[in-house]
């Protein structure tokens, strides 16, 4: 892995996420494909992180960007903004138990071009693959919103 000098101390960072992440590639003159590589992301989830799609990051996937951009994972924490933070969930989208499951069953089973249930926009969907409590291979879905702060949670 390169060994980059550190950022200059004179440098105004951006205030979002996905400015931030933008920049410091940038400075370390890196391109998306050196990032995911070095991230172990794909590259399409460096792009929607940079595209502001995503704009919180699990502790694990903090720590990936920050090795793979060498910086401080409180540099890019900073910014992170948790959709309750930008604004607080309405009570439509403590959605039942069944309708969860249901479109996870459809994210699960590859379905394409689903709608949030609360606005009607299209979902982002991912299948995260993973492990079970005795080491069994299994699926999980993921899905948030692009217009509203819907977040599938199951």
């Amino acid at each position: 892995m390169k060994q980059f000098k550190p950022l200059p101390t004179n440098l105004k960072l951006a205030p979002t996420l996905a400015r931030r992440l933008v920049q410091v590639r940038e400075i370390r003159n890196m391109t998306v494909l050196d990032v995911a590589e070095l991230a172990n992301f794909p590259i399409k989830r460096v792009e929607d992180l940079e595209a502001g799609l995503e704009t919180w990051l699990s502790s694990t996937d903090r720590q990936r960007l920050s090795k793979a951009l060498s910086i401080e994972p409180a540099l890019l924490k900073e910014v992170e903004q948790r959709h309750s933070a930008v604004a607080p969930l309405p009570v439509s989208h403590m959605l039942d138990a069944e309708t969860a499951e249901n479109l996870a069953r459809d994210i699960l089973d590859g379905v394409e071009n689903l709608k949030c249930p609360d606005c009607g926009s299209p979902l982002r969907t991912n299948v995260i693959d993973g492990f079970d409590m005795d080491g069994h291979p299994t699926q999980f879905a993921k899905a948030f919103c692009t217009k509203c702060p819907y977040v599938l949670r199951i």
